[in-house]
């Protein structure tokens, strides 16, 4: 593959996962300005190399990721998950860690991307009427916090989701929930599945898509429960304008999910 592959490619992420997630790094010349053509640019190389790898593209300038696909991830994320999970891959790695040092993360982007996917995760349960009002188009932000107040995760037993398992979905929704409490909360950065574990053992059995009982269930609404009245609403007053999110020193736009 290295002989014939026309670009570096780093493996990332959790050492034990079903997936093979696989950063492909090409020249900003080479990344097309739109996020669609982005995704098929993928596509075509997917195709071409017959790629089973979970695939996303980067741009690294000075040892930093300056440009990536949205909003499938973010810049400062995906920057510090290949800094800190590349030495779970050595053994497949055939090109040296480009990432020089982890940057400062954009919180606010990863409350909004949190709230957001796990919103999008509910659109087809009987929490639709809810979530996809402000699900499409840009909305206040209040109003996504106020649609997460009203989910009852102890009233969902499928997902309905076309091309996502229900197993896969309970797992996306607790990874990210756990993710984000701990950063906001403790300033701790997580992007395995040991370490979500190691920080939230409660959502181990979501975590590696063991059965979901109502008692996990319940333990979900609590999680969601704090993470909203003690994490979300305490950490800053959220001021829209228009695509644009504010709040303490971070600003954001909502349409692209992109840190400005």
């Amino acid at each position: 593959m290295k002989n014939s592959f026309p670009y570096p490619y780093y493996f990332y992420g959790s050492h034990d996962s079903q997936d093979t997630d696989v950063l492909i790094s090409i020249p900003q010349e080479d990344m097309p300005t739109y996020q669609e053509d982005r995704k098929r640019f993928v596509k075509k190389l997917e195709e071409e190399y017959e790629l089973s790898w979970n695939v996303n593209l980067v741009v690294i300038k000075d040892g930093i990721v300056v440009d990536t696909i949205y909003p499938k991830t973010w810049i400062d994320s995906v920057n510090n998950s290949l800094f800190n999970t590349y030495k779970l891959h050595n053994n497949k790695q055939l090109f040296p860690l480009p990432i020089k040092n982890e940057v400062k993360r954009n919180k606010l982007l990863a409350i909004y991307k949190t709230m957001r996917t796990v919103l999008s995760m509910l659109s087809r349960t009987h929490y639709r009427t809810t979530v996809k009002p402000i699900l499409k188009g840009v909305h206040h932000f209040n109003l996504k916090l106020e649609a997460l107040q009203k989910i009852d995760f102890t009233t969902i037993d499928i997902f309905n989701q076309d091309n996502v398992k229900d197993e896969d979905i309970w797992k996306i929704i607790a990874f990210y929930i756990g993710q984000n409490k701990s950063l906001i909360k403790n300033n701790i950065e997580i992007y395995t599945k040991t370490d979500l574990c190691n920080q939230h053992p409660e959502l181990s059995d979501f975590v590696y898509r063991k059965e979901i009982t109502l008692e996990l269930k319940k333990t979900l609404n609590e999680m969601v429960y704090y993470y909203i009245y003690n994490i979300l609403i305490p950490y800053g007053k959220y001021i829209c304008d228009g695509s644009t999110l504010y709040c303490l020193d971070e600003t954001i736009d909502m349409k692209n999910e992109i840190s400005l």
